[in-house]
């Protein structure tokens, strides 16, 4: 057996494919442009786990078999996980686990790409992930500040609020994927924008502070989205936003290992809101409502609901409540510079960023900018950010109620995740958290659908 590793810096670039609502539905339908069907496909996998390890290899074998046009790419530590076990001499695996040469067809010659990520992110058209919630977090942070193609995922972890498909299916779901025959449900990101007190601030120092809020604002404002593009067609503001990133849960300040409770400023839509104190805050996405946010006790929001969930951890007011904001809301939290603690913790999505500081501003709002004449959105059909018209239908699509009425998402933004039906949501709700069960329901009384 032939398995050889080339850099995916050779592949075409991406083409990303078109969104366009179903009928009475909250899904949409997946378009590939010009009837192509991907063939640049990244694979992510859980990390350690020699079933999905097995998983990968029989799906990219059945890849490599059917769908010979495909090129499959992995990142560098998988790619030398499967060198490595395909070189060695000895024996690895358990007892009970099959090998790469077992799992591999043998007259084929497999080839897998990997490189740098900025390449990775270049490429992919499709992203299939082997795991559970976290193996599709850990994926989309490749893609945090770039446009996120969209996932195919198979439940193989230990949470699956995100995992609508079993991987004993995958040959059939994949090729409805291919085969454009898919739907998708539109998950809203959150963008997080840091802006960092000058220490020993000079007046440039001051008007290149002022310079960054008036850039975010800017953006709002004229209804665009932030993400920057490698080519000239992004937008001049927003390559002047120096610390940026986009969360698929959430975005969590918090007092870390310090022992005093937060000072926080929280403006909201520039009006000053309250000054709060409590070990942090939390600002999720609908998706991520049954995460952190849920454990800290905010509400359970729906996917398709455009908001922005603030949700504070364990403040010191007992009428600081948890709050659901619309999408189009501009928040700013200041650290107080009468915060004892000179460290606080910043976390996007479980990933810890570099500390803030008291006197630093985070800035967060929705991806989407809806706007009062409607969302923006911008057909960008690649990975480059050239804007192109899209032919036959429009790729506008709503807003995922089945009306026009809370504006338009752009193919550019969001995550898109491929779903089995628009009522999986409060399925999972039944299966994984066992909603609304009595103690009785949870003696004897299996809760899974």
């Amino acid at each position: 057996m032939a398995l050889t590793v080339q850099s995916c810096s050779q592949l075409p670039t991406g083409k990303l494919p078109e969104y366009i609502k179903s009928s009475k539905s909250r899904l949409y339908n997946i378009i590939w442009s010009s009837s192509s069907p991907p063939t640049n496909i990244y694979i992510a996998k859980k990390p350690g786990d020699a079933s999905v390890r097995e998983a990968m290899i029989e799906f990219i074998n059945h890849l490599h078999q059917q769908y010979p046009s495909i090129n499959v790419i992995v990142n560098q530590e998988v790619a030398d996980e499967l060198m490595h076990e395909l070189k060695s001499t000895t024996t690895t695996t358990k007892q009970d686990s099959k090998s790469i040469q077992e799992l591999m067809d043998p007259l084929t010659d497999h080839v897998i790409y990997t490189g740098k990520n900025e390449d990775i992110v270049d490429k992919t058209e499709l992203m299939i992930t082997l795991g559970g919630d976290g193996t599709i977090l850990h994926g989309v942070s490749l893609f945090s500040n770039v446009v996120v193609p969209p996932i195919l995922s198979f439940a193989m972890g230990t949470l699956g609020f995100l995992l609508p498909f079993d991987f004993k299916n995958y040959k059939q779901t994949f090729r409805e994927v291919y085969e454009g025959r898919s739907k998708a449900l539109h998950r809203n990101r959150l963008e997080c924008h840091v802006i960092r007190k000058q220490i020993g601030k000079s007046n440039d120092d001051d008007a290149e502070q002022e310079e960054e809020r008036t850039n975010i604002k800017k953006l709002k404002t004229n209804g665009e989205t932030s993400i920057p593009m490698p080519t000239n067609g992004s937008s001049d503001d927003s390559k002047k936003i120096k610390e940026m990133i986009h969360a698929m849960n959430d975005v969590t300040i918090h007092r870390g290992s310090s022992p005093n409770l937060t000072s926080l400023d929280i403006y909201i839509d520039n009006e000053f809101f309250t000054t709060t104190f409590a070990d942090g805050v939390i600002f999720a996405t609908p998706t991520g409502s049954t995460a952190y946010s849920l454990s800290s006790g905010g509400s359970i929001t729906h996917p398709s609901v455009p908001c922005v969930l603030l949700t504070p951890i364990c403040p010191r007011s007992l009428s600081f409540r948890p709050l659901i904001l619309p999408s189009s809301s501009d928040i700013m939290i200041k650290l107080s510079e009468s915060n004892r603690n000179q460290r606080i913790e910043l976390t996007i999505d479980g990933i810890t960023q570099p500390d803030l500081h008291p006197g630093d501003e985070v800035h967060i709002t929705s991806e989407v900018a809806i706007t009062s004449s409607g969302a923006s959105s911008a057909g960008s059909s690649t990975h480059s950010g050239s804007s192109s018209t899209s032919t036959g239908t429009s790729s506008s699509s709503s807003s995922g109620s089945g009306s026009n009425n809370s504006g338009s998402y752009g193919d550019k933004n969001g995550i898109w995740c491929v779903a089995t039906n628009q009522n999986q949501w409060s399925k999972d709700l039944n299966s994984l958290l066992g909603f609304n069960s009595s103690f009785r329901d949870q003696k004897g009384k299996k809760l899974h659908l």
